[in-house]
């Protein structure tokens, strides 16, 4: 069962028990008549999840505010006024979908922290399960956090539930600070969670995957001098972290390993395949956006209103052409590169007739990473990955550098991709751009681009020097929101 169609019956449940879901700010509910079953703990961590797959955060404004600042996309000439803003790198505090990406992680938060809160209380449930269900409710905080502090930098940290007004008032936490909640929730995490899959949700196998990301945010940061990363105490002792928990994904369980088959990797059909250790589940028979998903509008073109076919035959539905693909991405791939060849459609059919797409023409190249054949309308079930098996693997080749096992790790990468290996002898710094740039292309379109030019000190570097973007606000740290400010002096 979808975790999208078990929260419409666990919202019920929540209603009938008299549990409050008005969001004033942050998610506030009653707890009189709630936590008192195992039923009521998975209802609560159900709820906890349900922010992810809203319009304001995985489906739709998460993609856009991380991937417009890079050289990955771009936006059709009458996108909105708040979209340039990111895609121009001149973002302003009073931006709505800046706002939004504070709002809806702090909503998250506030959830996660209901659930950390009461359900240890729960006596009647089984001691495994309610370790499993806080261990998420740990994940999902850390997430959110992870979230805030790469895009934000310094912000409020709250580890207890929201219930009135007043507590909102919280001043700025200092990264640091923010970073050691985060360590601490995640080894908290795998050390309660297991690692049973279960649809939408996360296990220990994602708690250590989003440990070894925040050890090499760290550890690069730490090694090129990254803006607001002065407190980390050395690039080496963090990088030895990273490979700690990378290694465990990539050596010590059993679940997850890399697809061989690029195109069946996000194929609608097989969204539990073996290389999605976390996604944001969503379900195209839901009711409102925020059950389904209409993030697939955004990249796909609009080709007449038809209904177009690709190359092996896979229907297409006529979109909105609001995200297009950037030539600097495009043209960087390897001509042989199977991520590209494969993976971004430069070639369709309408009735029958062959239609090229150019990178510099209205209708460009678009990404095969978010399809759904079966679509309903403009109703989507296509997750949006959050955490890969490909991901953790490149991540490990980071933190090895250029050793055999960094280089047998990128190389599986590059070998699946169509690629000979990477180039022998490289300096430690040398082998870690190598990696970061191939991450680029592993990863585009995923919400991984800004924050790998920000962790590793390259967003003049690649964006301005390498591609003539014009960086006009701060390129490492958005602006505290000013709806933000204006409500709590203490910002």
């Amino acid at each position: 069962m979808r975790i999208k169609k078990y929260l419409y019956a666990v919202l019920t449940s929540f209603l009938l028990a008299g549990c409050s879901l008005q969001e004033e700010p942050y998610g506030f509910t009653s707890t009189e008549n709630f936590y008192k079953s195992e039923a009521d703990a998975t209802a609560a961590i159900i709820y906890a999840y349900s922010i992810l797959p809203e319009i304001e955060y995985y489906s739709r404004n998460f993609i856009l505010i991380t991937e417009l600042p890079s050289e990955n996309i771009t936006l059709k000439p009458d996108a909105g006024a708040s979209n340039f803003e990111f895609d121009e790198l001149r973002v302003r505090a009073d931006n709505p979908d800046l706002t939004t990406a504070w709002r809806y992680a702090y909503i998250g938060i506030n959830r996660a922290n209901a659930v950390i809160a009461n359900v240890p209380g729960i006596s009647n449930m089984g001691e495994a399960y309610r370790d499993q269900v806080v261990g998420e409710a740990y994940f999902l905080r850390a997430l959110h956090y992870f979230n805030l502090v790469r895009l934000f930098g310094e912000a409020p940290l709250r580890t207890t539930p929201v219930t009135s007004i007043e507590q909102i008032n919280s001043p700025k936490s200092s990264m640091q600070d923010i970073y050691k909640l985060i360590v601490e929730d995640l080894v908290k995490a795998s050390d309660l969670m297991d690692m049973t899959r279960r649809e939408g949700r996360a296990d220990k196998v994602a708690a250590w995957s989003l440990l070894a990301k925040v050890y090499a945010t760290l550890a690069s940061a730490k090694s090129t001098a990254s803006p607001g990363y002065d407190f980390v105490t050395g690039a080496d002792e963090m990088y030895a972290q990273a490979k700690t928990y990378a290694d465990k994904v990539v050596h010590q369980q059993g679940v997850y390993r890399l697809d061989p088959n690029l195109k069946a990797i996000f194929d609608i059909d097989k969204e539990n395949g073996p290389e999605h250790i976390f996604s944001v589940s969503t379900d195209r028979t839901g009711p409102q956006e925020g059950n389904f998903s209409k993030l697939p509008l955004m990249f796909i073109p609009y080709i007449d209103g038809a209904v177009f076919t690709l190359e092996d035959g896979t229907p297409v539905r006529s979109a909105w052409n609001h995200l297009l693909t950037e030539p600097a991405l495009y043209n960087s791939f390897a001509p042989e590169d199977k991520r590209k060849t494969e993976l971004i459609v430069s070639k369709v059919y309408v009735d029958g007739e062959e239609r090229v797409l150019g990178i510099n023409d209205y209708s460009r190249p678009f990404t095969r990473k978010y399809l759904d054949p079966h679509q309903v309308g403009e109703q989507t079930g296509v997750n949006t990955p959050v955490l890969r098996f490909s991901d953790v693997l490149l991540l490990f080749a980071e933190a090895s550098g250029p050793t055999t096992e960094g280089y047998e790790a990128i190389n599986q990468i590059r070998e699946r991709a169509g690629l000979q290996p990477l180039e022998e002898g490289l300096s430690p710094e040398a082998f870690r751009d190598a990696v970061i740039q191939e991450r680029s292309w592993e990863l585009a379109f995923e919400g991984n681009r800004l924050f790998d030019l920000r962790r590793t000190h390259k967003m003049e570097e690649v964006l301005e020097q390498k591609y003539g973007k014009a960086i006009q606000g701060d390129p490492y740290f958005f602006p505290v929101p000013q709806r933000e400010v204006d409500a709590n002096p203490n910002l």
